[in-house]
């Protein structure tokens, strides 16, 4: 699926439950739970393949998170990456990303080349990326800072000069 594909099917999904919240038309509890204090939430195992989530560590997606892959997304779209993506949601201290290629996918997996990275757990919020083979965490570790987390501005100054490079 790419990025384009996914950015509808999230945007339908957060519809969706917004309307679940407000109890608007037919709410379909195979997909949808919910909390005591009216807090509503995905099911993951029900909705992974819309947008393609490929592992998870809770079993529920919240609005919030949601929201955060839209934003994800359309970052993403206007980075160019609007190849392939995909999509780890973490838990504190465990795996976790938001992942989007500039290649589709021929294999239903991750391309090789060019991809921007996104944390995909609470408390986490930093990018890397891979440009010409090269994740920025390996270009710019120090010995204080091994692996390195960065911005979205720091992203695009580093696709500005990779751009200057070719």
């Amino acid at each position: 699926m790419n990025a384009k594909e996914c950015l509808a099917n999230v945007e339908s999904l957060i519809i969706e439950l917004e309307n679940a919240k407000e109890h608007k038309g037919h709410i379909n509890w195979d997909r949808i739970g919910g909390s005591f204090s009216g807090r509503k939430f995905f099911r993951i195992r029900a909705i992974c393949d819309e947008c393609n989530i490929f592992d998870w560590w809770d079993d529920c997606l919240s609005a919030n998170q949601l929201k955060q892959m839209r934003t994800f997304l359309k970052n993403a779209i206007k980075l160019g990456f609007t190849g392939y993506v995909c999509f780890k949601v973490g838990a504190k201290y465990c795996a976790h990303g938001m992942w989007a290629h500039k290649k589709e996918s021929t294999t239903g997996y991750s391309p090789d080349g060019d991809c921007l990275f996104h944390s995909f757990r609470s408390g986490d919020n930093y990018f890397d990326m891979c440009i010409n083979d090269v994740w920025m965490h390996e270009k710019y570790a120090t010995k204080d800072e091994p692996c390195p987390g960065f911005t979205l501005t720091q992203i695009k100054k580093e696709l500005e000069l990779s751009k200057g490079s070719k």
